[in-house]
């Protein structure tokens, strides 16, 4: 009983979804998925193991979703605003990521370069992974009330007293807009040309693992993963 009294939220971040409800049922599946997850000491966290394949069989709803850098409409669409909510509360919590990717395009829910891209084929697929280092289990929390997604981390403090970590993130460089694609459409007069989609001009961001004792940085270091 002593112990368990020693429990508390180490970690927890808050991002607000959008009102379409396709993407709002695809997030609240995924948070279902992982709500609940005890993790033992040295055990490691996989948000595609917990979720499993996001198929609509499952009540996945198409929505919209990156792939190779083209917004697509697929089923479990959203689902990457619960990975990137729960990538915060793990680096508040003091947790390091084994495993965390970005997307091509930066969401708009997150600051720039601080999101974590998942995708799962049922066999394989970028992944977010982080390893119970503590000495004690923690417990994955996640809800959606409204457009309100919250996800915490649960488990006895293992930072020392006045110790806080937080992500700060920079941008390093302007990307070209790709290459145009070029398709033959016989519905256009011959000699020209129609838009159909603007290259835009993307940026590349580097970010950083900060920790801070009472307000002052004591180290950061960048996240590689």
């Amino acid at each position: 009983m002593y112990k368990r009294q020693l429990y508390k939220v180490i970690g927890t971040f808050t991002t607000t979804t959008t009102d379409n409800k396709n993407r709002n049922q695809n997030i609240r599946l995924a948070v279902d998925s992982i709500n609940g997850m005890v993790l033992k000491p040295g055990q490691e966290f996989s948000f595609n193991n917990a979720t499993g394949n996001r198929t609509k069989e499952k009540g996945y709803q198409p929505a919209g979703a990156y792939r190779n850098g083209i917004l697509i409409e697929e089923p479990g669409g959203g689902v990457c605003q619960v990975s990137t909510t729960l990538y915060h509360a793990i680096i508040e919590s003091g947790f390091k990521t084994t495993e965390r990717n970005s997307h091509s395009f930066a969401p708009s829910y997150v600051e720039k370069g601080q999101d974590a891209m998942v995708s799962f084929d049922g066999y394989a697929g970028p992944d977010l992974k982080f390893k119970n280092t503590s000495g004690s289990a923690v417990v994955v929390r996640g809800s959606l009330e409204g457009r309100t997604l919250k996800i915490s981390i649960v488990g006895i403090p293992f930072l020392e007293a006045g110790e806080t970590v937080t992500i700060r993130s920079e941008k390093v460089r302007d990307l070209a807009p790709v290459a145009p694609t070029y398709e033959e459409n016989p519905s256009v007069p011959f000699g020209t040309e129609k838009v159909v989609t603007q290259g835009s001009t993307g940026s590349v961001y580097k970010s950083y693992r900060v920790l801070k004792k009472n307000g002052t940085v004591i180290k950061e270091e960048p996240v590689s993963y």
